[in-house]
């Protein structure tokens, strides 16, 4: 019986550290992603047959601001709030905005990032790069 539990014991402390670990390993991947998105970042993309110009700044104090604007046009959008990230996906809560509703929070799984670029995936499956600005 002294046997059986310290078999159980050994077993139970293995996944636990195995499970700590995995978890404090994820954890270090999301703060690395988050440290490479910090600063300001376009994107060009066609919207119902427009060109769209999109700015995001995302700040060490995990807020995000957004602008956008069609190409020949005055038509501006923006969006402020606060992000992390989770899991290797981009969360995004929004809490003002102008064209999408304020306690909105998006899910964008991020697919690749390097210093100039990173490319993610939206809630929709709509995969989108932006691209460092300077």
């Amino acid at each position: 019986m002294i046997i059986l539990n310290r078999i159980f014991l050994s077993l139970f402390t293995l996944l636990s550290v195995a499970l700590l670990t995995a978890c404090t390993d994820e954890t270090n991947h999301d703060r690395t992603i988050e440290h490479k998105l910090i600063g300001t970042w376009h994107k060009e993309f066609k919207h119902k047959n427009r060109i769209m110009r999109v700015v995001t700044k995302f700040t060490k104090d995990h807020r995000f601001a957004t602008y956008a604007r069609v190409i020949h046009s005055h038509h501006k959008l923006f969006a402020v709030g606060h992000w992390h990230v989770k899991y290797g996906t981009l969360v995004e809560y929004t809490t003002k905005s102008n064209y999408v509703r304020a306690k909105t929070r998006t899910y964008d799984k991020i697919l690749s990032i390097r210093y100039k670029q990173f490319a993610y995936k939206t809630e929709n499956g709509e995969v989108f790069s932006y691209y460092r600005s300077r």
